[in-house]
């Protein structure tokens, strides 16, 4: 048994998305590897997007479960536009989008005052017009029970040192699900975000000791993991949380709390 269907099992939902189709962005590595994977185990049929051939090719090696891969620049308008067109050529429809892709980590950081325009195009186009485009090209192929999901951060909520483009885009990621929710219930679609705290993608230390500085700011006393969000991201799609739309769920171990 896999650890993925592992955990399914313990929260009790296999086959809650049997035949529903799924388009994640940026699924093929970090926290959207473990959507995609989560996805496909409770029976959805997911399509990844990557930037490039290469990221495609590793995420489909890795088995997560993928029904198809797609390398796609959604930093450019018709970069989502192909990227939902080939989805929909795919499969028909979309029932579900995670909007996961973003630019993060060093590429993200940087001084207000020496934050070139560069940057900061890429980080805007990627973290919040490629959301808004991918969910506009979605929408015609989208039936009443479809949820968009926009994966945002506590960053949204909390000021981070040289962290003046990213807080920006991620605050308007919520914004942008509020607005949507709101617009887009009367045609019974959803739109809710998930925003994570600090997410152990690669290695490195689980901050459990003492002198780690999230540990001592996050109340659970450990960094979240992969599976801490995609177990949010496959409830929100889920039935059960069919009452939810224009708000979302954070998933920080309490950082933002402290």
């Amino acid at each position: 048994m896999t650890g993925a269907l592992m955990l399914v099992e313990v929260f009790g939902v296999v086959g809650t998305l049997d035949g529903r189709v799924a388009l994640v962005t940026g699924g093929g590595t970090g926290i959207g590897a473990s959507i995609s994977a989560r996805l496909a185990a409770e029976g959805a049929l997911v399509a990844i997007g990557q930037r490039t051939v290469a990221e495609i090719e590793q995420a489909m090696v890795a088995g997560l479960g993928a029904a198809a891969g797609l390398a796609v620049d959604i930093s450019t308008r018709e970069g989502c536009r192909t990227l939902v067109a080939d989805v929909v050529e795919r499969f028909g429809r979309i029932d579900i989008l995670v909007n996961n892709a973003a630019v993060t980590g060093p590429p993200a950081v940087g001084s207000f005052a020496e934050f070139d325009d560069d940057r900061l195009d890429l980080l805007i186009d990627v973290n919040l017009k490629a959301p808004f485009r991918c969910a506009r090209e979605a929408l015609p192929h989208m039936a009443a029970g479809s949820v968009v999901i926009n994966i945002a951060s506590v960053a949204a909520y909390a000021a981070q040192v040289d962290a003046a483009a990213y807080v920006m885009s991620k605050a308007g990621l919520v914004g942008l699900t509020r607005a949507l929710g709101f617009e887009l219930a009367p045609r019974g679609i959803r739109v809710v975000h998930v925003s994570p705290g600090d997410i152990m993608t690669g290695p490195g230390p689980d901050v459990s000791a003492d002198d780690q500085p999230w540990a001592r700011r996050t109340p659970l006393g450990r960094r979240g993991r992969p599976e801490d969000v995609s177990a949010a991201v496959a409830w929100l799609c889920s039935s059960d949380a069919s009452f939810i739309t224009g708000s979302g769920v954070v998933v920080d171990g309490g950082w933002i709390s402290y």
